[in-house]
């Protein structure tokens, strides 16, 4: 449709131009010649409709339209049939002022302009009753009323930003559909509309009136978080529960009120961090995400850390009883127990013995072999110290 507007546009433009220079190819005014009087008007959106008496001379040939646009008078139409007493101008701009008067020609003379017709281009009303929504995740939907106007042929929806500069985002192709979703938008999230009516000649109507639409609110989380400090190798958190939240992020920070990232999600209260490196310190936030996927704003931050390695015995003692060994070390409050290490040779198999003192004594020793031992201390969590000092005994 809008193909042959603007071809029938270029059509007229060349014709227009064609006929530009009529009055400079005839002799001039000839006060014989009759003018057009009782111009009457019919003034639609985008095309004004001229009538005035038919002239009946037999020397008037044709008639000479001109018209200003506020740029100056210029013609615009040769009509080469003496007998019409109607033309019509399209094409016009809605709501704009334009001016017009008329030549009668003859075959070489011309007649006294006539008098000036000045009119104002009408406007296609707008679209009333504009809904949008106000509730809908991550999108916007539009309703309104369908236009009266038979000759409407599509709509044009507009969005604007916060200085009302509207741009179209989408086209509606039929007059009787009046429905819009704006989608991928972002969540509690505020947008201006407008929607705008256009003819089957491609004229605009007015604007409607704005409205503002708002996307879903992100769900509100209060959560108690917390984050252990009691773990050699990893970071419990848990979280109370909250009935309008489907699933959890998890997000870590290497210092407090740095950049976080995603470590994972879960539909649980709580999450684990493992594998983390003993006296280590990390920082937690928890969002929540409800039923419609939208994500609330995270929750305050938290700081984890692992615990600290037991420090390694240290071996106090270590000597020959007889036919056996006996070795002592420093003890350590935090330790649940101890390993005893013993080998013996360059390829000798090693043997672990769990001791729940700060001694230990070996009584399955053979002379002239040696023996080396250390020990290591050992966490409620199964989690070895460091080794003490090698010590070696033998019994000769």
């Amino acid at each position: 449709m809008r193909f042959f507007q603007i071809f029938h546009l270029v059509i007229l433009l060349m014709i227009f131009s064609a006929c530009s220079s009529t009055l400079s190819q005839l002799n001039g005014v000839n006060n014989n010649i009759p003018k057009i009087k009782n111009i009457k008007t019919i003034v639609g959106v985008s095309s004004v409709a001229f009538e005035w008496d038919m002239i009946t001379d037999p020397n008037v040939k044709g008639y000479l339209v001109y018209r200003n646009s506020g740029d100056g008078y210029k013609e615009i139409a040769h009509i080469a049939n003496p007998l019409t007493s109607h033309y019509v101008d399209t094409y016009l701009v809605p709501e704009r002022e334009y001016s017009y008067y008329f030549h009668t020609i003859s075959k070489d003379s011309y007649s006294d302009r006539s008098d000036i017709v000045n009119i104002k281009t009408s406007y296609i009303d707008p679209v009333v009753n504009l809904y949008a929504s106000n509730d809908y995740p991550r999108k916007v939907k539009l309703l309104w009323n369908p236009h009266p106007n038979p000759s409407i042929s599509h709509y044009l929806i507009q969005r604007g930003d916060n200085n009302n500069n509207f741009k179209t985002i989408a086209t509606i192709d039929n007059r009787l559909s009046v429905e819009y979703f704006d989608d991928n938008l972002d969540d509690a999230s505020s947008y201006k509309y407008r929607i705008i009516a256009v003819d089957f000649l491609g004229t605009p109507s007015r604007p409607s009136k704005i409205v503002v639409a708002k996307t879903k609110d992100r769900p509100s989380l209060n959560i108690n978080l917390i984050a252990s400090n009691n773990y050699i190798d990893r970071i419990e958190l848990q979280w109370t529960s909250q009935l309008n939240i489907s699933s959890y992020k998890i997000y870590r920070s290497d210092k407090s009120n740095g950049k976080y990232n995603q470590i994972g999600s879960t539909k649980d209260t709580k999450f684990i961090d493992a594998s983390k490196s003993p006296n280590s310190e990390y920082f937690y936030r928890v969002s929540g995400i409800d039923y419609a996927n939208i994500e609330s704003l995270p929750s305050s931050e938290v700081r984890g850390s692992t615990k600290e390695l037991l420090k390694s015995p240290n071996i106090t003692r270590g000597y020959i009883d007889g036919n056996k060994a006996r070795i002592e070390w420093s003890g350590n409050v935090n330790a649940k127990y101890y390993i005893v290490y013993r080998s013996s040779g360059f390829f000798g198999s090693v043997s672990k013995f769990k001791v729940n003192n700060t001694y230990f004594v070996d009584n399955d020793m053979s002379n002239n072999k040696e023996y080396k031992y250390y020990v290591v201390a050992v966490d409620e969590f199964g989690i070895e110290s460091k080794r003490s000092q090698e010590i070696t005994l033998q019994i000769k």
